[in-house]
């Protein structure tokens, strides 16, 4: 097991990925053809089941780290995301130290942590078992969401916990906290966040979002933001086929 995203996060270098909510294998593999970093698959506002999720994970390129976003930080959605193939979790909503603490237990084996040793596919069938729960607790990415007021008056507790490897920034969650539904691009939303990156900084734990305009995610990578989502499958679907109509109709 290894986790490429994971090595290079250490060396806080860019990673770039794409969301993916349509819970179809065909769309991960094709999406696999490109140069992605990693993919965030989302089974907690996407229609993407446990069973689904494992057909995704056998679409994808080795090349591409999986990256798993649970419906909540609880013990049972995150060890059935890595006992099936996830190489990480993104754990939502993370107010305070103890949720990040308890992120990481979650995912785990002890004696850092509560995961229960059921890693059947992800241990090849239990094939390759005892190699798997060796390096584990070491591949396995922690990445908390930060998506509320109180997470961001929290942050550097947070991000400072033992095994949380980065953090990523949800702005629209974030924004309607704040005060400002709807208004990811708030100046209030852009200070906070400039704010925790130097933070972070400080700490040594890269960080991330997910911006779906070129020109902004170009402006978060120069600030410093290193986990960059920059499109969804969904989006990809739409943008190319609205682009090749409107060439035909103007």
């Amino acid at each position: 097991m290894k986790n490429l995203m994971k090595e290079k996060m250490r060396n806080n270098e860019l990673v770039l990925g794409s969301w993916i909510t349509i819970p179809n294998p065909e769309v991960v593999e094709i999406l696999s053809m490109n140069s992605f970093d990693w993919f965030l698959f989302d089974m907690e506002h996407a229609p993407i089941t446990v069973a689904q999720l494992e057909d995704l994970l056998r679409a994808k390129s080795e090349s591409v780290t999986s990256i798993i976003r649970v419906p909540r930080n609880e013990l049972v959605y995150v060890k059935q995301a890595l006992d099936v193939g996830g190489y990480g979790v993104m754990i939502p909503m993370v107010n305070n130290f103890e949720e990040a603490h308890t992120a990481v237990s979650y995912s785990k084996y002890p004696p850092v942590g509560l995961r229960g040793t059921g890693a059947r596919r992800a241990s090849r069938y239990y094939t390759k078992h005892d190699e798997y729960l060796k390096t584990a607790n070491s591949e396995t990415s922690v990445i908390v969401q930060i998506e509320t007021e109180e997470a961001v008056d929290n942050f550097e507790s947070i991000i400072s916990t033992e095994g949380v490897d980065g953090w990523f920034v949800g702005p629209n969650d974030l924004a309607a906290s704040l005060g400002h539904l709807g208004e990811p691009s708030s100046p209030i939303v852009m200070e906070a966040m400039d704010n925790m990156l130097k933070i972070s900084e400080k700490v040594g734990k890269p960080g991330g979002t997910l911006s779906f305009n070129i020109k902004q995610a170009k402006s978060l990578i120069e600030k410093g933001f290193r986990i960059m989502a920059v499109g969804s499958d969904d989006l990809f679907l739409y943008q190319a086929s609205n682009e090749l109509l409107r060439s035909f109709l103007g």
